[in-house]
């Protein structure tokens, strides 16, 4: 079920489908873009590739490093998305192992919900998920995880190529340590219907609203009903509640909107033809809305306001 991709931005979908086309097939790129003396926080970083290494694998050349400033040239037209999620360093190698070649990227986020914000972004809920750090995917050539604030993408080709990225990924997970969890938000969600895997952190424009930024977005699905769940952080209550009021002056504007007080604190129902229909309220510093919401939205509502800080 691709429940997700309705309300997705299409630019930010091209963005990265070409940023992942490009980072992970290892591109050749003019070592003037890359830092290669690398510098005593890149020489700890360069430290999760340390040898030894699964399969005896050997470094093709130095570490490369890259920055905010030198993203782009390493990813170039795809690196604004991670730029969103607060990057703040890549480092990358290529390795051989026997006949098999592997690259490794390591992506250090500002934040832990960054780092999940991007990896999420790049991942459908019908990949083959893996136990590894606090969750990874993989396909053949390719097996990429989060962990703390870091996002790890590993690609590979020739003999053995798989059974490699597998347990390169175990020993960087090792190496990364600190949490294996997802981020804590989203433990407060109700599970039941839940559409595994669905979960998302949107750092611009959820939704296609920016006044709703950031946000988590989960999918749930009852039988043939599918639903979207929003939960949008603000700073303080007060900007919780503009947000929600900006919510509904853009049903009002674009199709109707009526307060609904039963729903809790700021209620609101709601419809338009582009969007459907929806129902949403305020809980301290989070507007909480349901897009297509089931006949038990309003529990829904309820359940998940109860349970956020």
């Amino acid at each position: 079920m691709r429940l997700w991709t309705r309300w997705s931005a299409p630019l930010i979908c091209a963005t990265l489908a070409l940023a992942t086309v490009q980072a992970q097939s290892s591109p050749s790129h003019d070592s003037g873009f890359r830092t290669r003396t690398p510098d005593a926080s890149q020489k700890h970083f360069a430290g999760l590739l340390r040898e030894p290494l699964p399969g005896h694998a050997r470094a093709q050349a130095s570490p490369s490093f890259y920055n905010p400033e030198s993203l782009y040239q390493y990813i170039d037209g795809g690196a604004d998305i991670y730029l969103l999620y607060g990057f703040k360093n890549l480092l990358h190698q290529d390795f051989k192992s026997g006949v098999a070649e592997l690259t490794v990227d390591i992506y250090e986020m500002d934040r832990t919900e960054d780092a999940f914000g991007i990896y999420a972004a790049e991942r459908s809920p019908d990949y083959k998920f893996v136990s590894i750090g606090a969750e990874g995917y993989r396909d053949k050539g390719v097996l990429n995880f989060l962990q703390d604030h870091y996002y790890v993408k590993l690609s590979g080709s020739g003999a053995n190529a798989d059974a490699l990225l597998e347990q390169f990924a175990r020993l960087l997970s090792v190496r990364i340590g600190g949490t294996r969890t997802l981020p804590a938000l989203l433990e407060k969600l109700p599970r039941e219907h839940q559409v595994p895997h669905s979960e998302q952190y949107v750092r611009k424009d959820p939704l296609g609203h920016a006044f709703l930024a950031p946000a988590y977005i989960v999918a749930y699905a009852q039988g043939k009903q599918e639903s979207k769940l929003i939960v949008s952080v603000a700073n303080n209550e007060q900007e919780a509640k503009s947000r929600s009021e900006q919510l509904a002056k853009h049903f009002k504007q674009s199709g109707e909107c009526t307060s609904a007080p039963e729903l809790g604190e700021g209620g609101i129902r709601a419809r338009n033809d582009y969007e459907g229909r929806l129902i949403a309220r305020t809980r301290r510093r989070y507007v909480i809305a349901l897009l297509n919401p089931p006949e038990n939205g309003a529990e829904i509502l309820k359940t998940v306001a109860q349970s956020l800080p």
